[in-house]
């Protein structure tokens, strides 16, 4: 018994990538409708004054006061942190 098959006959393959790239096509569309859903609802916050601000949570730039401070703190408490900066430097 093989484990895998690989079929002699290599329209075999044909339904599979036909389904690979439907749900391919189906995900980028998906991903499109989200997207444009997602704007459309930062519009309708911003028309009603919310202010919309966008952040990356991983920007260093885009940190708080306090965010960083616990960045901080939390780089002294964790001995794991401080040893991979030892070995680098």
């Amino acid at each position: 018994m093989e484990f895998l098959y690989f079929p002699e006959d290599k329209s075999e393959y044909i339904p599979g990538i036909i389904s690979v790239v439907v749900i391919f096509i189906l995900s980028l569309l998906i991903m499109w409708l989200l997207i444009r859903a997602s704007r459309k609802q930062v519009k309708q916050l911003q028309d009603k004054g919310y202010p919309v601000v966008y952040k990356g949570p991983l920007d260093e730039e885009h940190r708080t006061d306090e965010q960083k401070k616990n960045m901080e703190s939390q780089k002294e408490a964790d001995p794991k942190e401080t040893s991979r900066k030892d070995r680098e430097s």
